[in-house]
């Protein structure tokens, strides 16, 4: 788990309801002295928005309101050091535990990755959640009375690593106001050491592509390439695994083209 961690997950409902949303981590925190990390969204499975990852345990908490005497206003989620057959302790008679079912192997993305699943029934619903190891969830499936729906990881930026969808990005709306026009804005800081943000604006809902070129016109990395809604976007480059040198980033949208000039210093 880092900052500027996304991942991309499909829901299907066996209603016919799908759509696809992505889950970035914005920011860390220290609380009471522990490390939390806040995520723009809840992970599948409902594990919640700010989390901590134990490292000498493996467990997982999500931050809560309740009290806990075995660790005060955070709840134990599950262990990712858990063997079959472990339960999650829990101080809440609402709150339902978490078994461990399975230990086995997940195929994604062309990888083998091990994984733990996890599984929590109460009398109305059953859930399941299978974490992938460096990876997070890899998928979680819901059941009722009512229907049946499932979540599957389709790609994810991890540690400065995209693995599966190649129009993953780390794009992030922040401002649903509605621009007069498209635009394209210089990158900053740049020059650059590692990383850098663009910003854009889109006037309309439309296909949006924003991609980066070396001094040759090849490209090398995609950034956005995907229909957005109106409203002004921030994106991350991470130049890490580039060499020294100039570079270009083109934003098409519709017959708008735009480009930006960066230098990345190492």
């Amino acid at each position: 788990m880092a900052v500027g961690n996304v991942y991309k997950y499909h829901f299907g409902s066996s209603s016919g309801y799908q759509y696809n949303y992505k889950i970035r981590i914005v920011k860390d925190t220290i609380i009471n002295s522990r490390r939390y990390f806040v995520a723009s969204n809840y992970f599948p499975g409902s594990i919640g928005q700010v989390l901590r990852l134990d490292s000498n345990s493996g467990n997982l908490y999500v931050r809560s309101s309740s009290y806990c005497s075995y660790s005060p206003f955070e709840e134990l989620t599950d262990s990712l050091r858990a063997r079959r057959g472990d339960s999650t302790l829990v101080c809440t008679s609402y709150v339902p535990k978490h078994y461990c079912i399975d230990t086995g192997y997940s195929t994604l993305f062309g990888i083998q990755i091990k994984g733990k699943t996890f599984k929590r029934s109460t009398t109305e619903s059953t859930t399941t959640v299978t974490y992938g190891m460096n990876f997070g969830i890899l998928f979680a499936t819901y059941s009722d009375f009512w229907a049946l729906a499932s979540e599957s990881l389709l790609g994810c930026y991890v540690n400065g690593v995209l693995y599966g969808d190649t129009v993953l990005t780390d794009v992030e709306n922040i401002s649903s106001e509605m621009p007069t026009s498209y635009a394209l804005s210089q990158n900053y800081p740049n020059p650059f050491n590692q990383t850098s943000i663009f910003k854009f604006q889109c006037s309309m809902k439309g296909h949006v592509n924003v991609s980066v070129y070396d001094i040759t016109g090849r490209e090398v990395r995609t950034l956005v390439n995907e229909t957005l809604q109106p409203g002004t976007y921030e994106v991350r480059f991470d130049g890490s695994e580039l060499n020294s040198g100039v570079y270009f980033v083109r934003m098409t949208a519709g017959e708008f083209t735009d480009t930006k000039r960066m230098v990345l210093l190492k």
